[in-house]
């Protein structure tokens, strides 16, 4: 759907029924009440969206065309909307004078905004993420089809296992922050002891990820959880 006002104006306020200069009020006139039909109904959009504590809402709307006619309503406009448009992007709201049994329709687009970290400039597969090479920008929620990262510093120092062009958002699947053949830190402790060895990591994997891992010196395979670069943590 187009981004566009679309309106209906019952007979006593149409323009074939009525003489130019009492249809058309003043620039400024029409502008003010213009104004305040576009700002009120972002506003009732943005109350009826929920968003996450990390994204915000990016909302527009169309100018209000000067040759339709937008009486003063004393007792204040209305706004709704159908439950589905509100799922939208594009929110056709209607506005509504019950005193004067007017109403217009505006369409409102919306964006869902949320933080993401992407790569700032091509980097080649084994690239370690760092302050230089990624950044983080807002993207419409709608166009993100995978997990995201929302923080510069969920990523640094993690490796990138592919090819990622400038301007993509990093996923858990192109990075690890254990990549399979590394020497690693194996942090074996319970509420008594600690004991920290050495082994080499048999699979990728990311924060929280448990993955096989194989004790240098004993020989053992053991599974353990990803704690951070080249560390991870087993039970004993």
């Amino acid at each position: 759907m187009n981004n566009m006002t679309i309106y209906k104006v019952l007979p006593l306020f149409t323009l074939l029924t009525m003489t130019s200069s009492a249809v058309f009020a003043s620039p400024n006139t029409h502008q003010n009440r213009a104004a305040q039909l576009i700002d009120g109904a972002q506003e009732y959009v943005a109350s009826q969206i929920t968003t996450s504590a990390q994204s915000h809402l990016n909302i527009s709307t169309a100018e209000i065309d000067q040759r339709v006619n937008l009486p003063v309503c004393p007792a204040g406009v209305s706004y709704s909307a159908s439950p589905d448009s509100l799922l939208q992007s594009n929110i056709a709201v209607k506005a509504s004078c019950d005193q004067s049994n007017w109403y217009m329709y505006l369409m409102v687009n919306v964006k869902q905004m949320q933080p993401v970290v992407v790569i700032s400039n091509a980097v080649s597969p084994g690239t370690i993420l760092n302050s230089g090479n990624i950044k983080l920008v807002d993207m419409n929620r709608a166009l993100l089809r995978r997990t995201t990262f929302s923080s510069v510093e969920e990523v640094l120092g993690a490796r990138i296992k592919r090819r990622v062009r400038p301007g993509q958002p990093i996923t858990p699947n192109n990075l690890c922050f254990v990549c399979k053949g590394d020497t690693i830190i194996i942090n074996a402790s319970n509420a008594v002891m600690q004991v920290k060895a050495t082994g080499v990591a048999m699979q990728d994997g990311n924060i929280g990820d448990t993955i096989s891992v194989t004790n240098s010196r004993s020989k053992k395979q053991i599974n353990a959880r990803v704690a951070s670069i080249n560390e991870v943590i087993v039970g004993i």
